[in-house]
């Protein structure tokens, strides 16, 4: 008498389709649109530090759903010089809004995405969403509910950042790359009064917050300014 053989059998990868509804604002759509977008989508796996897009190659012409893993976009800001990071984690699109307006997206050129772990990502045509969009009303609602809803969060956020927070956004605007060394450096520190003044904080908190940078590691002193040897967490902290 044979024993029973208990097999482990992997899941199914989910579908595209699957893959595009983990996301708002797709995940109450109706199967029919899901399965449109998911026949202008491709799959592709990238691994960890691998390149996505190098600078210049992103032209807004697709939008990324990552199905798992995590993105990490970097692009130069052109009014303060300063690198700015935006991270994609598991269930987030990045490039959503420049699929739906269409056109070339703005600074684009300037955008390098790299797979900061193991990624699966869907890439999705974003001429094929604007035109699925302009024949399905419910397509058209949920992407302008979610980007109403950004844009309050984004404005809140606004209001509630704290007095270090603006300090931080503040250094920012300070903080230029070395043409020779390419460190990202701030070469003359305002005084305490004028960055609390452009924070509309407290000198103490400004002092306070600028020494916060060097004790974590951020920045050392480089008299008469500073190195910033974390950029990425500068921008997160000024957030």
């Amino acid at each position: 008498m044979l024993a029973n053989l208990s097999l482990n059998v992997p899941d199914a990868e989910p579908s595209i389709a699957d893959a595009i509804a983990s996301a708002a604002p797709f995940s109450d759509l109706q199967m029919q649109i899901l399965d449109a977008l998911a026949a202008a989508a491709s799959r592709r796996r990238y691994a960890a530090g691998e390149t996505v897009f190098a600078m210049g190659q992103y032209d807004g012409s697709e939008f990324l759903v990552v199905q798992s893993g995590r993105l990490k976009a970097s692009h130069v800001d052109p009014s303060s010089g300063s690198m700015i990071f935006e991270e994609t984690p598991q269930g987030a699109i990045y490039g959503l809004a420049p699929a739906v307006v269409g056109g070339e997206a703005d600074g684009a050129q300037s955008v390098t995405i790299v797979a900061e772990r193991d990624s699966e990502v869907v890439a999705v045509d974003a001429q094929a969403l604007r035109e699925l969009a302009s024949q399905r009303p419910s397509l058209t609602r949920a992407l302008m509910l979610h980007f109403a809803g950004r844009l309050a969060g984004a404005r809140a956020g606004a209001e509630e950042s704290s007095p270090e927070q603006r300090v931080y956004a503040a250094l920012c605007a300070y903080v230029e790359r070395d043409a020779v060394t390419a460190a990202w450096r701030i070469a003359r520190m305002p005084k305490h009064r004028e960055l609390a003044d452009r924070a509309d904080v407290d000198e103490a908190v400004a002092a306070s917050s600028v020494a916060k940078l060097i004790q974590s590691g951020v920045a050392r002193r480089d008299y008469p300014g500073l190195i910033i040897d974390d950029i990425a967490q500068l921008n997160r902290l000024a957030r």
